[in-house]
């Protein structure tokens, strides 16, 4: 009797590899990376056929092959986008991941106000008390411990406050609004 050993084809890999980021770094109270940042991106391919290559793209540069975690270590924002092919042929979807290296030694309130919300005399506006990006605070920024000649005076200064974190990006108007309200409902400054 004659044995037979059957043999299948071979499964061919339609899957792209999976492919993630990660941004290590010393950070601030608001999260920004001090001095510097590195991503590290890995891929796997589950697919069978192995990993090709990775490539990444910082900001606006060119996709550039990876080869190492990059280090980054220019102030302001940035974005990396990242992607990994497989030996089949499959490209994963590009990724990114965004975030905000900031100075060492930037720190414009080194003796920061790091209460978790914005509070106003007493007035919690659950609203998160961010670094506004040189490390201060939104408590920092509206200073109502200061001296304040009228109540009027400390509500508008807050409006500015809370207008410059709007055209900044930090805050919403609705976050804006709130903050406002609880000032003008404190007893900060004396009443006109």
């Amino acid at each position: 009797m004659a044995a037979f050993t059957v043999v299948a084809p071979p499964v061919e890999d339609t899957t792209p590899p999976q492919v993630t980021a990660t941004v290590t770094g010393e950070r601030d109270t608001g999260g920004d990376y001090l001095g510097s940042a590195t991503v590290t991106v890995t891929a796997s391919d589950t697919g069978g056929s192995g990993v090709k290559a990775i490539e990444y793209r910082l900001d606006d540069g060119a996709w550039t092959a990876y080869t190492q975690a990059v280090g980054i270590s220019t102030s302001g924002s940035h974005t990396v986008r990242y992607r990994a092919s497989d030996n089949a042929g499959n490209t994963a979807a590009e990724k990114s991941v965004a975030f905000t290296v900031v100075e060492r030694g930037s720190d414009a309130c080194p003796d920061s106000d790091t209460r978790d919300t914005v509070i106003i005399g007493g007035n919690d506006t659950r609203i998160r008390n961010v670094d506004t990006g040189n490390g201060c605070t939104i408590n920092d920024l509206i200073a109502e411990r200061a001296d304040y000649p009228t109540r009027a005076a400390f509500v508008r200064h807050v409006e500015a406050v809370t207008n410059t974190l709007v055209t900044a990006g930090k805050l919403t108007q609705r976050q804006a609004g709130t903050i406002v309200r609880a000032a003008a409902a404190s007893d900060r400054g004396e009443q006109a």
